[in-house]
């Protein structure tokens, strides 16, 4: 459920394309992204997926090409 307090992001979020397709889930903290999160192609195939602490990527994050194939895998430390 999107939802704002004092203007900022809070909870699980879905963003969605314009042709209907989820582009993105995850949740926020005070504005931030915060846990794990998904990104998709507007076909509907997952394009990236890992976690943020406070707005930064950390741990593995792997992306896949259009085809499913996972493509990259990188390691962020913050």
């Amino acid at each position: 459920m999107n939802q704002t307090i004092n203007e900022l992001k809070e909870g699980y979020w879905e963003g969605y394309y314009d042709n209907g397709q989820l582009w993105y889930k995850g949740n926020y903290s005070l504005g931030n992204a915060h846990g794990y999160w998904e990104y998709y192609y507007p076909d509907g195939q997952l394009m990236y997926k890992g976690n943020y602490i406070n707005g930064k990527q950390v741990g593995y994050w792997e992306e896949y090409n259009e085809d499913g194939k996972l493509w990259s895998k990188e390691y962020y430390i913050i």
